[in-house]
């Protein structure tokens, strides 16, 4: 459980025990503001969550209806990280892991205090090729996942697949990439598709084009004939490696917005932040 928002959490500190007995006692036929539904108690070191409910009157302030204890403080850790986002369920999560506990209360970026109770995440693979590393398309789903999907608690793994692993293993003389990235080379020589560089029939025959069907369409229209090609698109790869469950890959062919295909979307190769938030948005349902 995670509020929407830390506007939702009343913290109160008090100076009883704070057992079951006495938080039911201490909250039960009180008003509380008509935008709190949850109650973070603090006593000394410890700490405890409360859920409530309220009668709905024309009011501010509306009485407490019911109260469900949601943690107490055996199933309680209390963080103090002024650099955490409270607001993001990712991160609020993952700490809740971190410290092994039912419960995480945080006070976090601008003293802003909010709770995570025990929840499962959401899986999620980012599947890309590398280098320029690390993946610029992992950073932007942790952005996204920090920003436009706050309330999703979101688990990523991340599977890259290094060009230069690659490279290593073909024999030809000459090795050629779609295009230059900071972090590419090989003992071979390198070319680059984008550069369309002169190539006699003799130095064509010595090529190996690491790319995709639309890179070797590429090469066909430069020099006339088919390429032999190391498939690295990240679509084909991903399927070829039978990742389950949701998938976030990038694909040339892709030109804006998002494909889905079953449980993978697909974004474009130099994709935008918005691109990848409603990619995301669709996967994860």
């Amino acid at each position: 459980m995670f509020p929407e928002h830390c506007k939702e959490v009343s913290v109160r500190s008090v100076d009883f025990q704070l057992t079951e007995e006495n938080i039911l006692r201490f909250l039960r036929g009180k008003n509380a503001y008509i935008r709190t539904k949850y109650f973070v108690l603090n006593s000394g070191d410890t700490w405890a969550v409360a859920a409530i409910t309220k009668r709905s009157v024309n009011s501010v302030l509306q009485p407490i209806e019911s109260v469900r204890i949601l943690a107490l403080p055996s199933e309680t850790r209390f963080v103090h990280d002024p650099s955490l986002e409270v607001l993001s369920a990712t991160k609020m999560g993952m700490i809740r892991e971190q410290t092994g506990s039912q419960c995480v209360v945080v006070k976090g970026w601008s003293e802003h205090i909010s709770f995570f109770v025990e929840e499962a995440a959401e899986l999620l693979t980012v599947f890309d090729v590398v280098p320029p590393a690390p993946s610029k398309l992992v950073s932007m789903v942790d952005q996204v996942l920090e920003s436009e999907l706050q309330d999703r608690f979101v688990k990523r793994e991340v599977v890259e697949i290094d060009l230069n692993d690659i490279a290593a293993g073909i024999d030809t003389p000459i090795i050629m990439f779609p295009c230059r990235a900071s972090g590419l080379g090989s003992e071979n020589e390198v070319m680059y598709l984008d550069e369309t560089r002169e190539l006699d029939r003799s130095r064509l025959d010595g090529v190996t084009l690491v790319g995709c069907s639309l890179s070797a369409r590429i090469f066909k229209a430069i020099y006339g004939r088919e390429p032999k090609l190391v498939n690295i698109c990240p679509r084909d790869l991903a399927k070829q490696r039978n990742i389950q469950g949701p998938t976030l890959v990038k694909c040339c062919k892709v030109k804006e917005g998002f494909e889905q295909d079953g449980d993978m979307v697909i974004v474009p190769w130099g994709t935008r932040m918005s691109e990848v938030a409603a990619a995301l948005r669709a996967v994860l349902g």
